[in-house]
Order: structure tokens, then C-alpha cells, then sequence
């Protein structure tokens, strides 16, 4: 499951927001957030469904890495993300 939270985190670095907004932006509990991102919860379909909707996303990206289907912006800034992360 951290490769779902690394995906999460690479995506909310990309549009530059706290965890608590991005987060909110998808109605998760920040708490809930920060657990999935942890690997100690799942992240649950309906909100990966909530966050492909509203940041244009795709399911394939958040549970499978897949990069190919994103916006070239959001792909590009997605990828420096994920290639910094620890």
C-alpha cells in the first residue's frame, strides 16, 4: 500500500497543497489521509474515484502507477515528485 500513499503524495506536491487540504478537496479526514499515505489503511475506492473526478486522475494511476492517461502538466510534476521522494 505505500506505493498508493508515494502516488497520493507525489500528486498533492504537484498541485501544491497541504495534506489537509487535499485531503478535504476529496472529503477524506485528514487523519484518514495521513494513515492511507502510512500504508495502515487501504485507499478505498470511492475515494479514489473522488480524487481521479476532481484532480483528473486516473484509478490506473493511484493504485497502479500508471503515468501514461494523466495531462503531460500534471504527469511531468507528478514524476519530479515521485523521483525526489525519500
Amino acid at each position: 500500500m505505500l506505493g498508493v500513499g508515494r502516488r497520493l503524495e507525489a500528486l498533492r506536491h504537484a498541485l501544491d497543497l497541504s495534506r489537509k487540504d487535499f485531503a478535504n478537496s476529496f472529503g477524506l479526514d485528514p487523519s484518514s489521509y495521513t494513515k492511507t499515505v502510512d500504508g495502515e489503511k487501504q485507499l478505498r475506492s470511492e475515494a479514489a474515484y473522488a480524487i481521479a473526478e476532481r484532480w483528473g486522475v486516473t484509478m490506473d494511476y493511484l493504485f497502479r502507477g500508471r503515468l501514461a492517461e494523466l495531462p503531460e502538466h500534471l504527469r511531468e510534476s507528478i514524476l519530479k515528485n515521485l523521483n525526489t521522494a525519500d
